[in-house]
């Protein structure tokens, strides 16, 4: 597997294949969406094995601050080392732009929904840690802001 940059020309049905293919997740037409759009035109990387096994977008937040925007792992490429690796990539290219926090919303523990607590985990697992509660997403979405050193 190797982590390329996302190429807004040749990445997105690829990235929309993977969104497609976790309901779980990805079960909102508006989200679904809005990240078809992030992949045409935010920066991020690509995990490339056969295809496209997972995908990141990221847009800055301000000067010292990024946010990964949408991530997405192929359901057959999941506990591999696919999304650890996009992170990884992604504070590797932030650290040498100057960039000290890395940022990201997520579905709150505040609603019980399983395939989001392994969201959070895998979160907490790469340095990530709550900083907010918010409701940006409507009271049925509670958001939970993590954010790590980079």
């Amino acid at each position: 597997m190797r982590i390329r940059p996302l190429d807004h020309e040749l990445d997105p049905a690829a990235c929309d294949a993977i969104v497609a293919g976790l309901p779980e997740w990805f079960g909102d037409d508006r989200g679904i969406r809005d990240c078809a759009a992030a992949v045409k035109m935010q920066p991020g990387f690509v995990a490339v094995d056969e295809g496209v096994a997972g995908f990141l977008t990221w847009e800055p937040r301000d000067q010292d601050a990024a946010e990964i925007t949408w991530m997405a792992v192929r359901a057959d490429a999941r506990r591999q080392g696919v999304g650890r690796s996009l992170v990884a990539e992604l504070v590797d290219s932030l650290r040498a732009d100057g960039i000290s926090r890395l940022e990201v919303k997520t579905l709150s523990s505040r609603r019980a929904y399983p395939p989001y607590a392994e969201t959070r985990a895998f979160y907490r697992a790469n340095g990530f840690v709550e900083v907010e509660e918010l409701d940006v997403w409507g009271p049925e979405n509670p958001v939970v802001r993590l954010s790590r050193r980079v």
